[in-house]
């Protein structure tokens, strides 16, 4: 595929630096939230003063006529499924693009999983399932992710982020680790579904925002395009209904989170993606 300057230039940015945080300040923070798929016995051996009793393996000691004990290790390959939103109104953001801030985020998240020996998988949705890579690792794995964030694209009228959560919920069979990106614009509510994935999996939704949305009731009534829908029209002729549709959404929004247990981090086009995801992960850490 032959991508545009911007593209490339884009890709490029977003390499160096979340390669440069990652390695100052994140990695170990993924690795304390996210613990592995469990504990394994790695070997048996003959108890020595000072080991926990606990770890003593009976069924062995028995057998052997003296006491041997278990000596674990986690389990640690994870899976990462990012489930990133394609839809139109990504491309809207000042002074980046919510879409560009979406692939900043993935690419954080991405490499913290890579260094940890994790495999990371890719999912872009809007009205259709759209992009699909399957779990894997290294540079050029990470390079496809952030290039199938920053060009595809769903054209549909509507953001149907319940059924790209059925389709991880089928598609990953062992438990690991699911992380949602998206502007959330979505009419149909999508708990069912959230519930379903975070009782099975980790997960967590990254809200991509543009703070100019959450001030439009300060601006005068003009004419505009919906990029989703393509209708043109006037547009907020009360600045006081539009403020109360905004904060309805935005309420709605962590309402659905926090009934189905799942974490929520919101990043706006003008900061730095790591800022409040670093912020998360050490708290939870």
């Amino acid at each position: 595929m032959n991508l545009p300057d911007y593209i490339l230039e884009a890709i490029k940015r977003i390499e160096i630096i979340s390669r440069k945080k990652v390695s100052e300040i994140f990695g170990g923070e993924y690795r304390s939230v996210f613990k592995g798929r469990g504990i394994e016995v790695e070997e048996v051996r003959e108890y020595e003063p000072g080991d926990d009793t606990r770890t003593i393996d009976w069924k062995t000691s028995a057998r052997r006529g003296s006491l041997y004990v278990k000596k674990f290790r986690e389990e640690r390959e994870l899976s990462l499924y990012l489930v990133i939103d394609s839809s139109l109104s990504l491309d809207f953001g000042i002074p980046m693009r919510k879409r560009e801030k979406a692939a900043e985020a993935a690419a954080l998240l991405s490499l913290a999983a890579l260094v940890n020996n994790d495999k990371v998988g890719l999912l872009t949705f809007g009205e259709k399932k759209g992009k699909f890579v399957p779990p894997g690792k290294g540079r050029g794995h990470f390079l496809r992710i952030i290039r199938e964030v920053l060009v595809e694209r769903d054209y549909g009228k509507e953001t149907r982020i319940g059924e790209a959560l059925s389709w991880v919920y089928r598609v990953a069979k062992k438990r690991g680790v699911v992380i949602v990106i998206s502007d959330f614009y979505t009419e149909s509510s999508f708990l069912k579904e959230l519930k379903l994935v975070s009782r099975k999996h980790d997960f967590i939704g990254i809200w991509v925002r543009e703070r100019a949305e959450a001030r439009l009731d300060r601006i005068s009534p003009f004419y505009g395009e919906d990029l989703e829908s393509g209708v043109y029209s006037h547009l907020w002729p009360r600045p006081s209904v539009l403020k109360e549709l905004f904060m309805k959404y935005e309420s709605g929004i962590r309402t659905i989170f926090k009934r189905a247990g799942a974490g929520l981090i919101e990043i706006f086009t003008d900061q730095p993606a790591y800022i409040p995801i670093e912020k998360y992960f050490r708290r939870k850490a």
